[in-house]
């Protein structure tokens, strides 16, 4: 996921500034604020609205009566942050397409010019987890193994979200000497050392920058002691990861799955820890660490990308226009498929809810009722809470 660092925010905020002669919050996906004329109100968090036609430019929304109108700005076409400004719709929505062309210019050209540069190890991680090809499968394996790295061995991957590296550590340092390749090389140490000083009979690991605020550590685990070393990893947080913590880096997130052979095993143990953190930071929060197996049914989320699930979802629901009917089935779900207590919670009849249950069948063809449908359904909520309409 791509953060937008808090520097580009003021700078987006005075940009409009000067083209529009408006005053404009930046806000992140969560609706943080980033930057605001007012600076003390930079860290709040507003209550913007979730549903995808809200979140144009040509709707109007009210925040504490003021009407307001929220665009939002895209990065390798996905959403990143969103610009608020104070007005009616119709009268931004003349120029807002305007201003969303030059500010997502304005951000593609700013994480280029302060891309940092990648060493051999990073730059080898980057072409296999984001741009694998089968075909290059034994040049994948040869570059490896000039890298020096076994990959007969089965490794695990753990992501380490360091919330705040990109801002606080890439690029706002006030030493004039600074390079950003060397303080990624730091952070790789720093990360290894805390690994080999908990892990003492097992240095084998692979250490790599994955940009904005993540790096990717593949540990390698045999089969008699992987179980081990997830349990580890979970119970011995503290101990692993609290070194790490600083001024410049106070929350430190991680996430991890199972380990496997080669290099498709270690994208889809990539894919295992990214989900598994993604989901244990939306729903528990940062400063833990997550594991892919206590996923349970969440897991079933990490199948496909992000836009089929989000269609998956949208496809269900979106057909349930009724507050009254979605609010039942919520309530229902909330209560275990239990009639009774569905009833009792929403304080009506239990004929009425049999009633509108019925109706939510008819209309999302599908009943909740019935085990293997209620499971659809409840899946395309849980994509729907986490993952929104965008």
């Amino acid at each position: 996921m791509v953060i937008l660092a808090e520097s580009l925010a003021k700078e987006i905020g005075g940009y409009i500034k000067n083209l529009i002669n408006k005053d404009a919050a930046i806000l992140d996906q969560q609706g943080t604020i980033l930057a605001d004329p007012d600076s003390s109100r930079i860290g709040l968090i507003e209550k913007i609205p979730t549903e995808s036609e809200a979140l144009t430019a040509s709707k109007t929304f009210f925040l504490n009566g003021v009407a307001k109108v929220l665009i939002p700005l895209k990065h390798q076409n996905r959403n990143i942050a969103y610009l608020m400004l104070d007005g009616d719709g119709k009268e931004i929505g003349v120029y807002s397409s305007l201003i969303k062309s030059f500010t997502e210019l304005l951000i593609e050209q700013y994480y280029e010019s302060n891309k940092p540069i990648l060493d051999a190890t990073d730059q080898f991680l980057v072409k296999v987890l984001a741009g694998y090809n089968p075909a290059e499968l034994k040049s994948y394996e040869s570059e490896a193994r000039l890298l020096g790295y076994d990959l007969s061995k089965k490794r695990l991957a753990i992501v380490v979200h360091l919330n705040g590296f990109w801002d606080n550590c890439l690029l706002d340092l006030d030493q004039p000497s600074f390079e950003r390749d060397q303080v990624i090389r730091n952070w790789k140490r720093n990360l290894e050392n805390a690994f080999n000083s908990f892990f003492t009979k097992n240095a084998d690991l692979i250490i790599g920058y994955l940009g904005n605020d993540k790096f990717a550590i593949f540990k390698s685990a045999d089969n008699s002691d992987e179980e081990s070393v997830r349990k580890l990893l979970k119970k011995s947080y503290k101990s692993i990861f609290e070194p790490l913590k600083s001024r410049r880096i106070e929350n430190v997130t991680v996430g991890f799955g199972n380990a496997y052979y080669g290099i498709e095993g270690m994208i889809s143990a990539k894919r295992e820890a990214d989900l598994t953190l993604e989901l244990g930071q939306r729903i528990w929060g940062d400063n833990q660490s997550y594991f892919f197996g206590e996923l349970g049914l969440l897991s079933i989320l990490g199948e496909g990308d992000r836009e089929k699930k989000i269609t998956f979802a949208n496809q269900i629901l979106n057909r349930l226009k009724n507050d009254e009917l979605s609010k039942t089935l919520e309530c229902f779900f909330d209560n275990n498929l239990n009639l009774t207590e569905t009833a009792e919670s929403m304080g009506i009849h239990r004929n009425t809810v049999i009633y509108r249950l019925n109706q939510i069948s008819k209309t999302l063809n599908a009943d909740p009722r019935i085990f293997e449908q209620a499971m659809s359904i409840k899946i395309a909520l849980l994509i729907k809470s986490l993952f929104g309409d965008s």
